[in-house]
């Protein structure tokens, strides 16, 4: 029996898995698939004429379509400028005869209230030191190469200004090995959504995004839970692919799989929950400020035996391997499979709107790609309609050449319409359907059909009765 064709956001990891230099064999054992099939659908993306860097920003259906033929610390704000400027600064100080003197000559006139020599000297030492660790065990982690990711066990908390109770929020954790430059913030809940949005969180708070996502088992990020190969959710698989990266989650009952995040959450407990133990928040947003103004001291401290900090380490070495970050922020797709109306709508969401479609397609069944903001419909791997998305209830959105020519007519139409067809017919009528509209508060839309009625009767009337009314 022929096996089913896998998801096309797996077949994405596995092509953004090849670009990064992940072998065929791991690439199988990462997504449950023997090495001939993700042989085949490498071989396939070479060879079709788009490559695969197009092929992956292609929508799930259109890539489906293609393959399968359509079967379904240092809190001053004068290190935030000096950041930005390392890489010049170490370009510059490449060219013979420059020094560290005429550098900073230079950077003084750019920014007068920057560094004096001695700390512009003194910073320029940590990133140099912070290249060349002094032990080997750093190097064990390359750089730019993983993102560990969990939640604490410990949840922190902050007062409902209007009720008066106390909201408990999870913290997320994530840490880059290389450098153990760690990222953490509140959110809501372990939904999906939360956890996603706290993914993309600190990927922009990186600056860039690891070749290599490692959550912990969480359901958020685990769909099936497995031993060997465990099956990551479609929502991490596609914020993974829009951001050129792979997943893969920590092993079950597999310590050091994930030892340097839990070793982060549990320096959290002691840098952040502690020093906020005393202190009432009203807001998530208020409490999130106080654990990102803690944070920002923890990556800046010594770290032990080492004589520079987490953000020193992160800047001199993983800073310049992880991906560059694409101009669009990630926003979580949901897919959805439904049977166009014969009014050529389908209707979408919780909220029940109802979004148009092309009236040819009507019985047919759509494939629905929808964000926050975009409703896409697909139909044999083509995009056959775009839509702003709509949290109105019960609402519509239509577009005017998607509707059959006897629905089209109806939004042509407006009292004045109707008044000038009764005027066809004599005074009488353009009389009694302008009285129509004009007696009411109510919205013109409800007496289209009540004037569609009078101009029938019109029609079937012979004309010398209205006329004789008219006397």
């Amino acid at each position: 029996m022929a096996t089913q064709p896998k998801k096309m956001n797996i077949i994405k990891q596995v092509l953004i898995g090849h670009k990064n230099g992940i072998s065929v064999r791991d690439l199988a054992t990462m997504y449950s698939m023997s090495p001939t099939t993700v042989q085949r659908y490498i071989k396939m993306a070479r060879e079709d004429k788009l490559g695969i860097g197009a092929l992956l920003l292609l929508e799930d259906p259109e890539l489906n379509h293609r393959f399968n033929g359509g079967n379904p610390a240092y809190c001053d704000e004068r290190f935030e400028d000096f950041k930005t400027r390392l890489p010049h600064f170490e370009q510059e100080l490449q060219y013979k005869h420059m020094t560290v003197q005429l550098l900073w000559e230079e950077y003084i006139q750019d920014v007068p209230d920057g560094y004096s020599l001695t700390q512009f000297r003194y910073h320029l030492k940590q990133n140099i030191v912070a290249i060349k660790p002094s032990t080997v065990l750093k190097m064990l982690h390359q750089p730019g190469a993983k993102m560990y990711i969990d939640f604490a066990g410990d949840k922190l908390s902050y007062v409902d200004m209007e009720t008066g109770e106390l909201i408990q929020v999870e913290t997320f954790a994530a840490v880059l090995p290389c450098s153990g430059y760690t990222f953490i913030t509140c959110v809501p809940s372990q939904s999906i959504e939360q956890f996603l949005g706290a993914v993309d969180a600190a990927i922009r708070f990186y600056g860039g995004a690891p070749r290599l996502l490692v959550p912990d088992n969480l359901r958020s990020a685990v769909k099936t839970f497995d031993k060997w190969s465990p099956s990551v959710t479609d929502g991490l698989n596609d914020l993974a692919t829009h951001y050129g990266c792979s997943t893969q989650p920590a092993r079950v009952r597999k310590p050091k799989d994930k030892a340097l995040v839990e070793d982060a959450v549990h320096k959290s407990y002691t840098r952040i929950y502690a020093p906020l133990r005393n202190k009432t928040f009203h807001s998530l947003e208020e409490l999130n400020t106080a654990v990102s103004d803690l944070l920002t001291m923890y990556n800046s401290r010594r770290m032990q035996g080492c004589n520079y900090s987490r953000v020193e380490r992160f800047l001199a070495v993983e800073k310049p391997e992880l991906l560059p970050l694409p101009s669009e922020s990630f926003q979580m797709k949901r897919h959805a499979l439904l049977t166009v109306a014969p009014n050529s709508f389908i209707q979408l969401g919780t909220e029940r709107h109802h979004y148009s479609v092309p009236c040819h397609l009507i019985g047919n069944k759509v494939e629905v790609l929808f964000t926050a903001t975009q409703v896409r419909m697909f139909h044999n791997g083509k995009c056959i309609a775009t839509h702003i998305r709509s949290l109105r209830q019960g609402g519509y959105t239509w577009k005017k050449e998607h509707l059959p020519s006897q629905t089209q007519a109806y939004y042509e139409y407006s009292p004045q319409y109707f008044i000038d067809k009764g005027a066809k017919y004599g005074p009488v009528v353009g009389y009694v359907i302008r009285e129509l509209f004009s007696v009411t508060d109510k919205p013109a839309e409800v007496y289209y059909r009540s004037a569609q009625g009078i101009l029938a009767l019109a029609r079937e009337t012979d004309p010398e009765i209205f006329l004789m009314g008219n006397r």
